[in-house]
């Protein structure tokens, strides 16, 4: 039986993925345009993506003990909405929504004075119904 557990978004992964496939197309090409020999302009690309990249790990780093939810027998933590006492939760439930050909996994948090949170989870690093299970344990929700 799990004791608690701590829940990471990785959602931030695929905006480094993203941002590093368009650097060339914004930074580097205009470079190019301008009347620099080559190596003038490759030691000034390298250097703005140094940079970029530095500032980038920076935040990486800064974020890397920062988890979307942390639960444990006696509370359940959602990032940027709170710390509850299992007795406030009545009901955890998984659900995926098709848009397209991407679907999105979300989980449903109902708390018993009404208040309703839908929290992403496509990105998180354990599977949608797998984390619904393991809440409900913890927490000791019945279904």
């Amino acid at each position: 039986m799990v004791k608690s557990i701590k829940v990471k978004d990785n959602g931030n992964i695929f905006m480094m993925i993203y941002i590093f496939s368009i650097f060339p197309l914004f930074f580097v090409a205009p470079i190019f345009m301008f009347d620099l020999s080559y190596v003038q302009s490759a030691i000034i690309s390298m250097s703005i993506l140094t940079i970029f990249f530095i500032f980038y790990f920076k935040n990486l780093i800064a974020r890397q003990d920062e988890y979307a939810i942390i639960a444990d027998e006696n509370e359940i933590t959602l990032l940027n909405q709170g710390t509850f006492k299992w007795s406030e939760v009545k009901l955890i439930k998984a659900f995926e929504e098709s848009f397209g050909r991407r679907s999105y996994s979300y989980l449903n948090i109902v708390l018993e004075n009404g208040k309703k949170f839908k929290i992403e989870s496509t990105n998180f690093d354990y599977p949608n119904q797998e984390l619904e299970t393991i809440l409900n344990a913890l927490g000791k929700l019945t279904v």
